[in-house]
């Protein structure tokens, strides 16, 4: 019986790849359970880079595409995953986020809710095991070859969509949950198969981020 074939794609746009990144690819290969095509786009921007991902998927025949960002490197194995068989499935990976509201955690993971009333996305709060949700973050997914059978999915499936003066609407992994949605795709987040994130921020920020929302604990404590 044939292996399952996987598409492990690094897009990275500088061209650099954390080492954590190159070392869950080497471990990816010694997986026996799965046909391996490994490629390092390096087309820009990040979108176009995307749109020729999957036409490269989609002309190479593999069943599934395993999209790892250049610093964004899974700790445990997503190739598991695949026994699952869903149409997409987010890793979900930590994003520093502070913007100096009181008592706001300054970091959040990239699944999310849809929320109507403001038009926007929320973190997913239920983050145990296998969650359905409204939207990924592109940093880590697998996802199945039948995502792109379908013709509309194929056309700029990760094309940000832009507000009338310019500004970004929709990012594009916000965007491709929309049309995926819109085309019928189930979208899944995976809360066992957390990544790292080797993000650059200021250690000052940090600090003052966690104390301003450790003092605001302590201030709903006391009112209790």
């Amino acid at each position: 019986m044939a292996k399952p074939r996987v598409y492990v794609t690094v897009p990275n746009g500088r061209p650099w790849i954390h080492k954590n990144v190159v070392l869950a690819l080497l471990r990816f290969q010694r997986d026996r359970r799965y046909d391996l095509r490994i490629a390092l786009p390096t087309n820009h921007p990040l979108e176009v880079n995307q749109a020729h991902i999957v036409q490269d998927f989609m002309n190479g025949g593999e069943d599934y595409w395993l999209s790892i960002d250049a610093d964004n490197p899974p700790k445990k194995n997503p190739l598991d995953l695949i026994a699952l068989d869903k149409d997409v499935i987010g890793l979900p990976t930590p994003v520093w986020h502070s913007v100096g509201k009181p008592g706001e955690r300054p970091y959040y993971y990239n699944m999310y809710d849809f929320d109507a009333a403001e038009d926007g996305y929320r973190e997913h709060k239920d983050m145990q095991g296998l969650q359905r949700v409204d939207a990924i973050g592109g940093g880590c997914f697998l996802m199945a070859r039948r995502v792109f059978e379908n013709p509309r999915m194929r056309r700029q499936p990760f094309q940000r969509r832009y507000n009338r003066d310019g500004t970004i609407r929709r990012g594009n992994d916000l965007a491709f949950s929309e049309r995926a949605r819109r085309n019928g795709v189930e979208l899944w987040a995976h809360y066992g198969y957390p990544c790292e994130h080797h993000h650059e921020v200021e250690l000052g920020e940090v600090i003052r981020a966690f104390a301003e929302m450790e003092e605001m604990e302590e201030m709903e404590e006391m009112e209790r």
